[in-house]
């Protein structure tokens, strides 16, 4: 079909992240056997998603959502953005919540743990951030929290992914999209001031960048 021959005659080269980063996401992708059966599923179905819209569209346009666009959404655009860098599929990729807040700073100081690169753009009350994945980077995508629906966002032919629990909960038809896709993590701010706070934003980050990587990864297989 013609988003295969789009696919497969494009000349662009896979980006070489930062060293941490590329030593992460090797072991991200060695460890996709401990992703559970009926994880890998969910999975499958938000792939078959993504394949089903870049055959009509020729890209996949993805929301991740969450309530309050702070941590679990970001996390989610940010490494699916990577992973579509790294199996050079069409996806674009977007975050939002059922209210707006702040990118958490807990949550950058784990990106940067692991290798992203972030940097202020502007401050306030809800800074703007742009976050990259190499030093060829050149995405200008800002990051910062907005409802899913506001106009930062793409408004019809998307689909959406909900990765926590309430805002499944609350949106159960998300207006403009094609797809919905549940796939709930814990909220890491259950740990915020104690002693395990660290431990459990890391943990957030890889499960969620494990995830990402291989749903990514089994699209790529679909176009093979």
């Amino acid at each position: 079909m013609a988003a295969e021959k789009i696919l497969f005659n494009s000349t662009s080269l896979t980006m070489k992240f930062y060293p941490q980063l590329q030593k992460l996401v090797q072991e991200l992708e060695n460890d996709f056997h401990s992703i559970s059966e009926e994880r890998k599923t969910d999975l499958n179905l938000f792939a078959e998603k993504m394949k089903e819209s870049i055959h009509q569209f020729g890209k996949a346009k993805v929301i991740v959502i969450c309530t309050h666009n702070s941590r679990r959404s970001h996390l989610g655009q940010i490494w699916l953005r990577l992973a579509a860098e790294k199996y050079n599929l069409p996806i674009e990729t977007f975050s939002g919540g059922t209210e707006a807040t702040a990118f958490h700073p807990n949550m950058i100081s784990a990106i940067e743990t692991v290798g992203f690169q972030v940097e202020e753009i502007s401050s306030g009350e809800n800074p703007r951030y742009q976050v990259k994945i190499s030093k060829e980077d050149k995405n200008k995508e800002q990051l910062f929290s907005k409802v899913y629906s506001a106009e930062y966002n793409p408004q019809k032919n998307f689909i959406a992914v909900m990765v926590c629990t309430e805002a499944d909960g609350a949106c159960p038809f998300v207006a403009g999209s094609i797809a919905r896709i549940s796939l709930p993590y814990q909220d890491p701010k259950h740990a915020d001031g104690t002693s395990v706070e660290k431990e459990a934003y890391l943990k957030t980050v890889k499960e969620i960048g494990r995830e990402m990587l291989f749903t990514v990864s089994q699209l790529k297989e679909r176009f093979s």
